[in-house]
């Protein structure tokens, strides 16, 4: 007998906490962004009692469930970013305010990371992006991109050609971003293999032309000749000029450097 009275004790003492308002009403969040196309956001609320739903802008909608604030926006199709307070209300005058904003555009596109690169056997990495936005995904050939939930997950098959490298593009509204991907191969793209590149300084000539004016009177100020320099980047030396005076013996340079992507290696 003493024990049902117990546990009707137990009962009626729930019952009470149950019905009496809460004393202090915690959401786990204050503030709640959505994008222009609106979605939903699942907040918990810790109180001791009931509490109820006081205030609500009328662009939003909200439902509870085991002490769950569901917080529900539609497409923003304003034009303009809008913005109000949900209040919560509980015992007398304790209350709790979520401010809720829903954006008209993007603002902004985050990545925590601006490159993804894969070795030749390929596979999946990913990469957070902070974005207010919607954004659609452009990858470039060879790799596959994708955005939900804020991850960007980037996939490249395995790879027994040249390596590659592309641009993948994060776009929303008037915002851009580029993630540069990189995967290796048997070829190196940039040289092809070879190991070696045109000359930065020369082109690949093996020499460089400066225009040059004299300082012999009118008809050397008028009439330019030009001086031809072995070019010293990629082994050139001396100089000679278009006018058969005054020439050095000039050694073109091999017109080559070592490829700066693969140290010469060719892959």
């Amino acid at each position: 007998m003493k024990k049902i009275i117990y546990y009707l004790s137990v009962v009626a003492l729930l019952m009470l906490m149950a019905c009496s308002g809460a004393t202090f009403v915690n959401p786990e969040k204050a503030s709640v962004d959505f994008t222009i196309d609106g979605g939903e956001e699942n907040i918990t609320v810790t109180a001791d009692g009931s509490w109820d739903i006081d205030v609500c802008p009328e662009w939003v909608k909200t439902d509870t469930h085991d002490g769950t604030l569901v917080i529900k926006t539609e497409r923003n199709e304003t034009g303009a970013v809008r913005s109000g307070d949900i209040v919560l209300k509980g015992k007398d005058n304790v209350q709790a305010i979520i401010k809720v904003t829903q954006y008209s555009r993007c603002t902004h596109i985050t990545p925590a990371s601006d490159k993804v690169e894969f070795e030749k056997e390929g596979g999946t990495q990913t990469i957070n992006i902070d974005t207010d936005g919607a954004i659609q995904v452009e990858a470039p050939e060879g790799f596959t991109a994708s955005f939900a939930g804020g991850v960007l997950t980037v996939t490249a098959p395995a790879n027994e050609e040249s390596a590659k490298r592309g641009e993948i593009k994060l776009t929303s509204d008037n915002q851009s971003v580029t993630i540069f991907a990189s995967q290796a191969g048997n070829v190196c793209p940039t040289c092809g293999g070879s190991g070696t590149v045109n000359c930065s300084k020369c082109g690949g000539k093996g020499y460089t032309v400066k225009r040059e004016t004299g300082d012999s009177g009118w008809y050397d100020e008028v009439y330019h000749f030009n001086s031809y320099y072995g070019c010293k980047k990629c082994g050139g030396s001396g100089y000679k000029t278009d006018e058969g005076y005054a020439n050095e013996h000039m050694t073109k340079g091999s017109g080559k450097m070592t490829c700066p992507d693969c140290g010469g290696s060719g892959k």
